[in-house]
């Protein structure tokens, strides 16, 4: 019997507050940001772009939806998708001891927000909320126009309880884009690629330098 009633005061506190837009301060934390594998790389100099937007849903970041699962709502957060995720890269390369450098015109990161989404499914006794933030990011050099490296990132997060509203939400928006960024920060793939751009930064200088030390010695 208390199960079946904590299940109905979910269901009702969920319906009774799906009319009206939700907006959520959905932020990513970078004073707890760590650094990870992408350290263990040289200091690369890097250009980071603005993230494209190739979600199907632009605007919002989920549906209020009543007790029958139709949609009644929308949940927005309070700063675009694509800018919360480029923060959130930012943050992750400059901990790691990369350089952030909007004038560098050789090595860029591209990145395509695919998904960025809150959710929520009502059970017996119990509601599930869960979100899941999908990128990919690649490292272009466009000297030469070729993709050196290209992953796709899934940041998620879920959790089952007795229900909860916006201030629930959000936290579990902000759990699951720090997911992304720690699964960024602890690619190998992504630490080879910064590798290779720091090497390639660093060949000009030595050439320079030895250009100098042969007119000293002639």
């Amino acid at each position: 019997m208390f199960r079946i009633f904590v299940a109905a005061a979910a269901a009702f506190l969920l319906s009774a507050c799906a009319f009206g837009d939700a907006k959520l301060k959905v932020a990513y934390d970078a004073n707890a940001a760590k650094a990870g594998v992408l350290s263990e790389a040289a200091s690369a100099r890097i250009n980071v772009t603005d993230v494209k937007d190739l979600r199907e849903e632009k605007n919002a970041i989920g549906y209020k939806r009543n007790g029958f699962g139709m949609k009644t709502a929308d949940i927005l957060s309070e700063k675009p998708a694509p800018e919360l995720v480029k923060e959130a890269l930012i943050a992750t390369l400059e901990k790691n001891g990369h350089k952030i450098d909007a004038t560098e015109e050789r090595f860029v990161i591209n990145t395509n927000l695919k998904k960025f989404w809150f959710d929520y499914k009502t059970g017996f006794v119990s509601v599930e909320f869960y979100a899941n933030i999908q990128a990919e990011i690649s490292v272009v050099d466009q000297q030469s126009g070729q993709t050196i490296y290209s992953e796709v990132f899934d940041g998620y997060h879920s959790e089952k309880t007795g229900g909860g509203l916006s201030k629930t939400w959000t936290r579990i928006m902000n759990v699951a884009l720090a997911d992304f960024a720690n699964k960024v920060n602890l690619s190998t793939g992504f630490k080879d690629a910064l590798a290779s751009v720091a090497a390639a930064q660093a060949t000009p200088a030595v050439s320079a330098n030895s250009a100098g030390d042969a007119t000293t010695g002639s």
